[in-house]
């Protein structure tokens, strides 16, 4: 068995945790542990809110969450060897879920707190909670992957990179410079900003103890990234089939790599579309790092700058494995009928859309649909993207999850007859009045 480098108390808080966490990225935060090249090592990580969704009934846990405080990570970890210019490959051995802690959560958070890829159409918080038992879970569906971990990066010039270019989107929220988009998706704001509140710097200490009282903390805190989007160093990129005996290639922007992951899940579907979306769960990884020298040159930089690179990733033997499915199909057309041009995002909302209307006629709540594209394996695609003006996406969901036929019946009339309602529903909240809160801060 690999040592354990970085352990976690998932019944702790993530700041009291034995090894410092961070949910912000600044090069200036120290790493927490070392490993040698081709040596086995484990790490645990909370999940992803930090303690913050319980297993219960209630979803006003998920209505006013703290999201100045989540994304915590396990890490930084110094590679031996790693400097500028190199790949890091990281091959992922093994995945798991935490001994006492199996159960996982899924959510939608509340318009006026978070929102979501649909909270125009769904903009109160909903929750579900999942018991995981080996690979397959209990409520509607048989998924069955750990999926979705974040390993990561920086270095100071692309930290500037990243500030200054979503700086500059949320500036032109409101003026004529807004993109095209934003009038179509109602999540808010449209990045988020280095912010001190909530921020967890590893070693450098948590903004409790340190806002205000310390130069560097400051300093560091108020140019931080926060760890939330995927960016060219990987970060939180929420691809699904990121699982067991998968093999990823970072670009390496430091000395020591600084290696850092977490956010993980049991299952989750192809965009993770509500957000608070896959099942999201406390768990491990066992891992394997190799310097590939001078290897970041195999990368394309395509952008202004050498560093404008992404991340490789090479898939594992244990995706998800179906051999029927129903698909749907989107057009970057919006729900009002304007007509867009090539957008596979509107294409992919209106396929994921069409899919939520069909399945509520099979004795689904929308929500319940809504939370299981979220979280099964089910497939996106972008299927069409040069016959102006539509774009085309395809939403394809396994029939095998179904606990009946959800195919067009041959019999119309006596359709509705045969349905049955699922009785037990997600959580769902009473509409508007959320305040971020987290009750532990208070301790």
């Amino acid at each position: 068995m690999p040592k354990t480098l970085i352990s976690v108390d998932p019944k702790k808080e993530p700041w009291n945790q034995e090894t410092p966490l961070h949910n912000r990225w600044h090069p200036d935060i120290p790493p927490v542990a070392k490993v040698e090249q081709g040596e086995k090592f484990r790490v645990e990580c909370v999940d992803w809110t930090g303690g913050q969704i319980k297993d219960s009934d209630c979803s006003d846990d998920v209505k006013n969450v703290d999201l100045s405080q989540v994304h915590y990570l396990s890490g930084p970890i110094e590679v031996d060897g790693a400097a500028p210019g190199d790949l890091l490959k990281v091959e992922f051995l093994n995945l798991g879920s935490l001994d006492g802690d199996e159960w996982g959560f899924t959510g939608t958070f509340a318009r006026e707190n978070g929102g979501g890829f649909l909270t125009d159409h769904f903009p109160k918080a909903t929750k579900a909670i999942w018991d995981i038992d080996g690979m397959i879970d209990r409520y509607s569906s048989k998924v069955h992957e750990l999926t979705s971990c974040g390993v990561y990066a920086l270095s100071a010039e692309l930290l500037k990179i990243w500030n200054d270019r979503e700086a500059t989107l949320v500036a032109e929220e409101g003026t004529e410079d807004e993109k095209t988009l934003c009038g179509c998706l109602a999540t808010r704001p449209l990045a988020c900003l280095p912010e001190a509140k909530g921020a967890m710097l590893g070693k450098l200490g948590h903004f409790l103890q340190k806002s205000g009282e310390d130069e560097t903390w400051d300093k560091v805190a108020s140019e931080a990234a926060r760890t939330v989007p995927g960016r060219e160093n990987g970060g939180n990129c929420d691809i699904k089939n990121l699982s067991r005996g998968c093999t990823v290639y970072f670009p390496v922007f430091c000395e020591g790599a600084l290696l850092s992951m977490g956010d993980m899940h049991f299952s989750q579907g192809d965009g993770e579309v509500s957000f608070c979306g896959a099942i999201e769960m406390s768990g491990f990884l066992d891992l394997r790092c190799t310097v590939i020298k001078s290897g970041m040159k195999m990368l394309p930089a395509v952008g202004p700058s050498k560093l404008n690179v992404n991340p490789i990733f090479e898939i594992g033997p244990l995706e998800p494995r179906y051999s029927e499915w129903l698909v749907f199909e989107g057009i970057s057309v919006d729900e009002n009928g304007k007509q867009h041009y090539l957008d596979a995002t509107i294409a992919y909302k209106r396929a994921v859309l069409n899919c939520i209307k069909y399945l509520s006629q099979f004795g689904y709540s929308e929500e319940q649909v809504y939370l299981l594209l979220s979280c099964c394996p089910c497939e996106g695609r972008i299927s069409g993207i040069v016959d102006v003006p539509n774009a085309v996406a395809t939403l394809a969901v396994p029939l095998a999850i179904f606990d009946r036929d959800v195919r067009p019946p041959m019999d119309i009339e006596h359709f509705a007859k045969g349905i049955r309602v699922v009785e037990k529903d997600v959580c769902i909240s009473e509409e508007g009045g959320a305040v971020p809160y987290d009750p532990r801060l208070a301790k």
